[in-house]
């Protein structure tokens, strides 16, 4: 299994004009859902939610950290989500 917990600050990348919705579905249908791309997308997604999941589900947890687990939960799963709609 992987491991996640490397802290790296994410960073916005700017782009002079924002792709539309139907910008970003015709590219990722470019790239075929069959592809390795998906694959390894889904991968890293499948294993921070499952380290998320672990997380809520640890009773050594206090009230914070499993509030903090759960907000990754919800997240990690509305990212997962939305890439499944641009497919």
């Amino acid at each position: 299994m992987f491991c996640f917990c490397k802290n790296k600050k994410a960073t916005l990348v700017k782009y002079p004009n924002p792709m539309s919705a139907d910008d970003v579905t015709r590219i990722f249908k470019e790239v075929g859902q069959d592809s390795k791309l998906w694959q390894a997308l889904d991968s890293v997604f499948d294993n921070m939610l499952l380290d998320a999941v672990n997380d809520v589900s640890d009773p050594k947890n206090d009230v914070t950290k499993f509030a903090h687990a759960a907000g990754r939960v919800d997240a990690i799963s509305g990212i997962k989500s939305r890439l499944e709609e641009y497919k």
